[in-house]
């Protein structure tokens, strides 16, 4: 039992290495499509490529943008045996006078390979950004969490070796963690948009990961298509 426990942990370790965030975007473009990468630390370095689409909603939130996105781990090379695909939704949730409440939520799938344990995970992140809201640009507090429901865990050859009565299988929880950030984001013309995020990493109890704990990324993100509708510029409730 204690062999399993250790390897469960081990997993648990490994997934958030793979750790990615909302794209460095504000929620005021125009057009229908946006393209975004991310680049940074984010207790490993790593990579995000995401897509995005904006969908008109007739109630409430006025607008909704849905995501998918990659994160990589890059080290001196991208690693494409370990990853996380993340699809998201995310919306102004209330705005006055360009202050404005956002919400986000995304079900993360992580996989990879350490050399001692295989793994897959199934998550839950979800994320509020309140801040200054405009056209020109963006400035918000960001808060993420991020739940990891249940792992799959398949030992290698030398973890058996290694560990006594390791077994296959899912196990859960495994684990999660809690981001605090200040972001910042400036648009150039019309479909452009430059992001600045830095922050803090901390686990579900509180308590720094195994890396270093802090965050600090920068995003472009691209904007195409035909205009979607935007957001009014007041959402109250």
């Amino acid at each position: 039992m204690r062999a399993v426990a250790l390897a469960a942990a081990l997993a648990a370790t490994a997934v958030p290495a793979v750790a990615s965030a909302a794209p460095i975007s504000g929620y005021q473009g125009e057009q229908e499509n946006a393209t975004h990468i991310t680049i940074g630390w984010n207790s490993a370095p790593a990579l995000e490529l995401a897509y995005g689409r904006t969908i008109p909603v007739e109630r409430l939130v006025r607008r909704l943008d849905l995501e998918l996105g990659l994160t990589l781990p890059v080290f001196l090379v991208t690693e494409l045996d370990s990853f996380r695909l993340e699809p998201a939704a995310r919306a102004m949730l209330l705005q006055h006078g360009g202050w404005g409440l956002a919400g986000r939520l995304g079900l993360p799938v992580h996989a990879g390979d350490n050399q001692t344990f295989q793994f897959a995970s199934l998550g839950v992140h979800t994320g509020l950004a309140g801040g200054y809201f405009k056209r020109g640009g963006f400035i918000a507090l960001e808060v993420e969490h991020t739940a990891i429901l249940s792992t799959y865990i398949a030992a290698s050859d030398r973890a058996r070796a290694t560990y006594e009565g390791i077994r296959d299988g899912f196990y859960a929880p495994t684990g999660g963690y809690l981001d605090a950030s200040l972001a910042f984001g400036l648009s150039i013309g019309a479909s452009l948009e430059v992001g600045l995020r830095a922050g803090y990493r901390s686990t579900h109890g509180l308590e720094p990961p195994p890396l270093v704990p802090f965050r600090a990324e920068v995003g472009l993100s691209y904007a195409f298509g035909t205009s979607a509708a935007a957001p009014p510029r007041e959402i109250m409730r």
